[in-house]
């Protein structure tokens, strides 16, 4: 049985990611948060000053069974849909607005497809409202053009979870590991944003204490991707090198209106 429309969008973002999941939870639909706001909802403790920063906007992956349920939702909770975009691209993603707080809302499904593709479409179904620290750290480092917001989400995840054998709060070194080491091309933007979030830390503004704890994490974050086992298809894609593209740039998509 599903419950009567909710009123129109609120507005603390985190609260309306909650309330959406709880809406998503009780009518069945699997679909998880990602996304910066995503991270937030999976830091457990005192967000670290120089790691703290607003989200403007919310990300979600839906399961394929689900998208439709989740579309019909998404408008009963006061989201309009961009009509186009969703015709055109519905099968791999949604784009709908809240109009009340001015926010954009994007669902990817079954797959979050940017710079590189990672199939998510199992790993929906669990516990929280976020997706597990594995699969979000993944969706921050797959981003080949990173940005200072990106950098900072993947710093706060690794601040409160740490890199082993996952569970509900631990990071999945194997999971990792078995998306770096089947593509060369991850692994190459991956291990290049590493090196990123080492300049970060070495800015002002973060303690001691937890500059050498990130900077133990990144280093067990190398671990895992060069301990990995590398597929033929990494191989043969390695010897190839930079010489063509390894990954995509995906346009921005924001409200047409």
């Amino acid at each position: 049985m599903t419950g009567a429309a909710s009123p129109d969008p609120v507005a603390d973002i985190l609260s309306e990611a909650r309330r959406l999941i709880a809406g998503a939870l009780e009518r069945g639909i699997a679909v998880r948060l990602l996304g910066g706001a995503g991270i937030a909802l999976h830091a457990h403790g005192e967000v670290p000053a120089p790691l703290a920063r607003e989200y403007r906007d919310l990300d979600f992956v839906v399961s394929r069974t689900s998208r439709s349920a989740w579309r019909d939702m998404l408008q009963a909770f006061g989201y309009t849909p961009d009509v186009q975009f969703n015709t055109l691209h519905g099968h791999q993603r949604l784009l709908h607005f809240d109009r009340v707080n001015t926010r954009q809302l994007d669902t990817f499904v079954g797959a979050f497809q940017m710079s590189h593709s990672l199939d998510l479409n199992d790993r929906i179904a669990g516990p929280g409202p976020s997706l597990s620290p594995a699969d979000l750290l993944l969706t921050k480092l797959q981003v080949v053009e990173i940005n200072r917001k990106d950098l900072t989400d993947i710093l706060l995840l690794l601040a409160h979870h740490s890199v082993g054998t996952g569970g509900p709060e631990g990071i999945d070194a194997d999971r990792l590991g078995s998306v770096l080491g089947g593509d060369w091309g991850w692994y190459t933007t991956v291990t290049a944003n590493l090196n990123r979030l080492d300049v970060v830390l070495h800015e002002p503004g973060l303690d001691d204490a937890l500059r050498i704890r990130l900077t133990s994490q990144i280093a067990g974050l190398r671990l895992a991707a060069e301990s990995a086992p590398r597929s033929l298809r990494w191989r043969l894609r390695g010897l190839v090198g930079r010489r063509l593209p390894w990954y995509d740039l995906p346009e921005e998509v924001t409200d047409a209106d």
